[in-house]
């Protein structure tokens, strides 16, 4: 049974029915109009000259590392924290995860720590945005075009986010964005790939079925799907500004429980919240924090562990590498934001999340 508030709830309205109806009405399932345009805004939406919509987001993620370089036996450089996404993406191409451990404030690696990992059998580093906005992303850049090694840029549900005069999706050789219904613009289920590179974007779009033996081959993005995306793209900076309400009446509300370590942001930065990660302090366990979040779901709220130590993911000797990243990831709840949600919800999940909190800290004191 559905939770009363889910984690992710992309929106739809009634031009979202009527853009489906339309296509419904005269192409069917068949052409690519609505692909097209698509992939157009996407584009634009990123500062970048091509855009490839995919079927699948898992599909997309694994068909860009293969092409700018990770191929077997090759190393990727990732973040010690984050989604485990990336690495099945990894196993998928037969490539070797290089993990660079997270900034304890933001989160995610620092141009140092990445630049530690790089090495000569590094294919690409892939370099993902923090709950907010991924900081330092820039000088990663800088250090990726110093060594000479492909950025891939994680964008992940967090398409619409800018900082500065920067989108996210415009650094590095390439961008990969999740279209799936994770996120608060979705096409129900997809990805796209975004790049300046005309013969990158070539080799990521789909080869033909009947034909083509890559094991990594990916599906276009089918017409009513990108119907879907497209009508919800076409309202990204409305979505944004109710999300961003959201992340701010999370922020007022929790800021006063000194048990919590709340996302990090930066003044000049525009951030696309797709959930709200915070962490509890050193003095919980992960037991505490799996009740905490079995405790909201028995109040029909639905949250998640935030983030994952994905060396011990990848392999479990490494549980103990990458220090900041295995201290911090036990401790992190991914709350709810979607443009469905009222300010009453967030009111409501942070009294839930208060209540579950202290009954976490009374069973310790017991």
């Amino acid at each position: 049974m559905p939770a009363d508030i889910p984690l992710s709830n992309p929106l739809t309205t009634p031009d979202d029915r009527r853009m489906v109806d339309e296509l419904l009405r005269s192409t069917g399932l068949s052409g690519t109009a609505h692909r097209d345009a698509l992939e157009s805004a996407l584009a634009q939406a990123t500062a970048r000259y091509h855009a490839v919509s995919l079927a699948s987001s898992e599909q997309a993620l694994s068909l860009l590392l293969h092409a700018v370089g990770v191929t077997q036996d090759r190393e990727v450089v990732v973040p010690a924290l984050g989604d485990t996404a990336i690495l099945r993406a990894i196993r998928r191409v037969g490539g070797i995860p290089k993990f660079a451990d997270c900034d304890p404030g933001t989160l995610v690696p620092t141009a140092a720590s990445v630049e530690q990992c790089i090495t000569d059998e590094t294919a690409a580093v892939a370099a993902s945005h923090g709950d907010g906005w991924g900081t330092g992303l820039p000088a990663v850049a800088a250090i990726c075009a110093r060594n000479e090694v492909p950025l891939v840029e994680l964008v992940g549900t967090r398409v619409g986010s800018s900082c500065g005069a920067a989108p996210a999706g415009s650094l590095g050789r390439a961008a990969y964005i999740d279209l799936s219904q994770r996120g608060i613009i979705s096409t129900g289920e997809g990805g796209a790939i975004v790049t300046d590179d005309e013969h990158l974007a070539a080799a990521c779009r789909p080869a033909p079925y009947h034909s083509s033996l890559c094991p990594f081959r990916a599906d276009a993005l089918s017409e009513l799907n990108a119907a879907v995306g497209l009508a919800q793209l076409r309202r990204l900076s409305t979505t944004i500004e109710v999300c961003t309400d959201a992340a701010e009446t999370y922020t007022i509300a929790l800021s006063r429980m000194p048990e919590l370590l709340l996302p990090a942001t930066t003044p000049d930065a525009v951030s696309c919240w797709s959930r709200y990660v915070i962490r509890l302090d050193e003095t919980f366990s992960a037991d505490d924090r799996d009740e905490i979040i079995r405790g909201m779901e028995r109040h029909e709220i639905q949250a998640a562990a935030g983030l994952s130590h994905l060396p011990a993911e990848w392999d479990s000797s490494l549980a103990s590498t990458c220090p900041v990243a295995a201290a911090t990831a036990s401790r992190t709840i991914a709350l709810p934001i979607h443009p469905a949600l009222t300010r009453r919800d967030v009111e409501l999940i942070c009294q839930t999340l208060q209540l579950m909190v202290q009954r976490a800290t009374l069973r310790r004191s017991a």
